[in-house]
């Protein structure tokens, strides 16, 4: 009788329990919601997109659809998340048609429901916040809002603010007595310098025969050249009687900075980045593009259900 070894059995059934997992592990799938280590790599102008249950879209990042591509027709690149009624919550993105107001640069921006930018960078001058606009505190100097008889300028009004937006705007009312003519100069510098710049100079004159003040009110708008983001500047408004006796009078009604609405606003930029707003420059230098994210307006990109409308109301300065 040949011999068989007494632990033959066993090694058996050892050798069947192995045979029987790896068919098992054969047949296995990993799970494919799940990456537990490592990175994914989306290339070549793809796109994630990520949609609710009704088809509104929710986050989107990779390439847009072809309705959102640059100016010179190449695919753009950007983020997008909306909140689930389909309103733009957070973009990273450019409106690349003229007519919109868009430019072919992005902006990153958050949106509230009626698709206002309440925060966003300023992409035509490629410095500072594009949105909000910012309030500028003038202070009233002896004799803002007094009767001015000197005929050489006196200080009438003086704000001292950090540059965030890129243009300020501000609002003055001046008078002149009948037979008098107000002159009134708005004046601009960085806290650096020594000299001040004179931005514009306007008057009011009034009649001789006339009865009461004559009053003038104007906007001054000016890009903030040389400051760089969160420098210090100030502004300063004169005022005189020309001309007359009767005197004149000056008032501030308010100012604020805000975004560039046009490259023509574009401020200098300041010494130590001209080498960098030289190359943005060039980068984005066609007209064409127009002002940068200036149209608020609740526009979806494809796939997201909704076509943006071609027909909008422009910014009001």
């Amino acid at each position: 009788m040949p011999f068989v070894p007494q632990d033959l059995l066993d090694r058996i059934s050892a050798l069947e329990r192995e045979v029987r997992q790896l068919r098992g592990r054969a047949q296995m799938r990993p799970r494919m919601d799940e990456i537990s280590n490592g990175r994914v790599v989306i290339a070549e102008g793809g796109s994630l997109e990520v949609l609710a249950p009704d088809g509104t879209g929710l986050f989107g990042v990779g390439a847009f659809s072809d309705w959102w591509n640059h100016p010179d027709g190449s695919k753009q690149q950007g983020v997008i998340m909306q909140r689930e009624d389909g309103t733009t919550a957070f973009s990273v993105r450019a409106f690349p048609d003229a007519g919109l107001g868009g430019a072919g640069t992005q902006a990153v921006s958050i949106w509230d429901r009626t698709g206002h930018q309440v925060l966003s960078d300023d992409t035509t001058s490629g410095r500072g916040i594009g949105s909000p606009a910012l309030p500028i505190p003038f202070q009233p100097l002896p004799p803002a809002n007094e009767v001015i008889p000197t005929s050489t300028f006196v200080n009438c009004w003086f704000a001292s603010i950090q540059a965030h937006n890129p243009v300020a705007s501000l609002q003055l009312e001046f008078s002149a007595a009948p037979g008098s003519t107000c002159e009134i100069k708005v004046q601009y510098r960085l806290a650096s310098d020594g000299t001040w710049t004179d931005i514009q100079t306007d008057s009011v004159a009034a009649p001789a025969g006339s009865s009461g003040l004559t009053t003038k009110t104007a906007w001054y708008t000016f890009p903030l050249d040389r400051a760089d983001f969160e420098q210090l500047v100030f502004i300063r408004i004169q005022g005189r009687q020309k001309a007359g006796t009767e005197g004149v009078r000056v008032s501030c009604l308010g100012g604020f900075t805000r975004r560039t609405y046009s490259r023509t606003e574009v401020p200098e930029p300041p010494v130590q980045s001209l080498a960098a707003a030289r190359a943005f420059t060039a980068a984005d230098a066609d007209d064409t593009f127009g002002p940068e994210q200036g149209v608020d307006l609740p526009v979806q990109p494809p796939p997201f259900p909704q076509a943006p409308p071609k027909e909008v109301a422009a910014d009001a300065p």
